[in-house]
């Protein structure tokens, strides 16, 4: 999928594109979406299912509905928002836990992006260890932090590596949408003004867990479009091979000046 977002009220033009694959998985539990308002604003958002515990497709799903949905009716562009469209989806999952004992324990972590092209200005939020990078100038400008048990050792300095790719047990989450959370999610406090040539990568863990930062901008600096950065890194973490590789989701926002305001 690649899809040209702009307008002539827009300050800024959006190029998206996003992929999805299920990797060594039978199934893929991730899901994705995006909602286009014009000069209202753009929101596109990313689950990952918590697999082996529940339905974890289903949660993802209804993650994604929830927030794009709650985005619809009321896209307004602020950290309360978008903390409440997680809480929606929050609400969504838990409601549907009691229904059947294979929805019990199903929950899904997110990130979601939302930019106001009309001000050129970005705010972003997420819960658990599905990640968004910023990029500028071809490097990573900034990044969430996962919402991980590992992440917390970290913090308390019971590890010397910063990168919790090497750590065992990286994958136990402290923080995600129907789970019993250690940690609220986390919402950027202010917007964000974006530059020409800015680019953002949402993305699950089947993703970056694979790929380290110093890779994702090699192949952003080679890359003449999205779909064509998301290929190589897709490409990148197939090529090596691992059994049961990990479902792969991405969303590649890219943004450049409006030339019909220009």
């Amino acid at each position: 999928m690649i899809a040209h977002i702009a307008g002539e009220a827009h300050r800024l033009q959006l190029t998206v594109s996003a992929i999805s694959e299920k990797g060594g998985r039978a199934s893929n539990e991730d899901y994705l979406g995006m909602i286009d308002l014009g000069p209202k604003g753009f929101c596109c958002t990313l689950a990952d299912g918590a697999g082996g515990h529940g339905n974890g497709a289903l949660a993802a799903r209804l993650t994604v509905d929830a927030v794009l949905g709650g985005y619809r009716e009321n896209p307004m562009f602020a950290p309360a928002s978008l903390a409440s469209l997680i809480f929606r989806a929050e609400h969504t999952v838990s409601e549907e836990q009691p229904t059947s004992t294979s929805r019990m324990h199903m929950s899904a972590t997110v990130v979601l992006l939302c930019i106001e092209p009309l001000t050129g200005r970005a705010l972003w939020a997420h819960w658990g260890d599905s990640r968004l990078y910023w990029f500028r100038g071809g490097k990573v400008h900034r990044m969430t932090e996962d919402h991980s048990v590992v992440q917390q050792l970290l913090h308390a300095g019971m590890y010397a590596n910063s990168d919790p790719r090497s750590l065992p047990n990286r994958s136990v989450l402290a923080g995600a949408v129907g789970a019993e959370s250690q940690v609220p999610p986390t919402v950027l406090p202010q917007s964000m003004e974006l530059m020409e040539g800015d680019a953002f990568l949402l993305c699950s863990d089947g993703l970056w867990e694979n790929l380290h930062e110093s890779a994702m901008e090699d192949a952003l600096q080679a890359a003449d479009r999205p779909d064509v950065w998301l290929h190589n890194m897709a490409g990148a973490v197939t090529a090596k091979g691992r059994p049961h590789q990990d479902n792969l989701s991405a969303f590649a926002v890219w943004v450049s000046e409006n030339p019909a305001i220009n």
